[in-house]
């Protein structure tokens, strides 16, 4: 009797460690799962105008997959393009060592071991037009399954669609950085996402 109620308490401890095994975290806040990360174009070491998750100096403080119980797991991750209207000449997608070109395709899929903090480096670069990105992560480690949405902008919008935005009552303002703002933001250039339309904004 004693024996299956140690097993029985070490399959809890277990069931409810695994029930949350990783989250994804940007700017070192925990995402909720689906939620959508807004990134503005922005001038490039070299001058070409360029989105990126995760910045060249401070890697660390952008899109990031964090595996809160400490083992070494293997990960499935897919990426998938929904909607590029951005027309960048060089695209690419990095997770675990592992950089791959996005030519031509819109779906790519990567396995890798991860402990700890895994950064999901995904960048266009030298974009040549107003225009937006859409895309999907899906991470799957086990049987825990999670997702990021990611929203790559450049220019002024008024009226674009979004099909990662699915509750038309949502508005959600973000700073140049991504960074989500509560209340009403003061004055600069933000990012606004109400309901299906994504719209840049001066606050004076």
């Amino acid at each position: 009797m004693k024996r299956i109620l140690t097993l029985s308490v070490g399959l809890v401890i277990a069931l409810s460690s695994w029930a949350q095994g990783f989250v994804f975290q940007f700017q070192g806040r925990n995402l909720a799962d689906g939620e959508t990360v807004v990134i503005a174009a922005e001038e490039d070491l070299f001058g070409e105008l360029s989105c990126a998750t995760n910045d060249a100096l401070t890697p660390t403080e952008g899109l990031v997959m964090q595996v809160l119980n400490g083992m070494r797991l293997t990960a499935s991750a897919t990426l998938q393009i929904t909607q590029n209207t951005l027309n960048a000449s060089r695209m690419q997608w990095c997770m675990g060592g592992d950089c791959t070109p996005l030519v031509g395709q819109t779906s790519f899929t990567k396995r890798f071991s991860v402990q700890g903090s895994e950064q999901v480096q995904f960048d266009a670069s030298d974009i040549q037009s107003e225009g937006l990105l859409t895309a999907t992560l899906t991470v799957t480690i086990g049987l825990e399954s999670h997702q990021v949405n990611i929203l790559f902008v450049n220019g002024d919008y008024d009226a674009i669609s979004d099909p990662r935005q699915t509750d038309p009552q949502a508005t959600t303002c973000y700073d140049l950085h991504g960074r989500r703002l509560q209340g009403r933001p003061s004055a600069g250039m933000f990012i606004l996402i109400d309901g299906t339309k994504v719209r840049k904004v001066a606050v004076k």
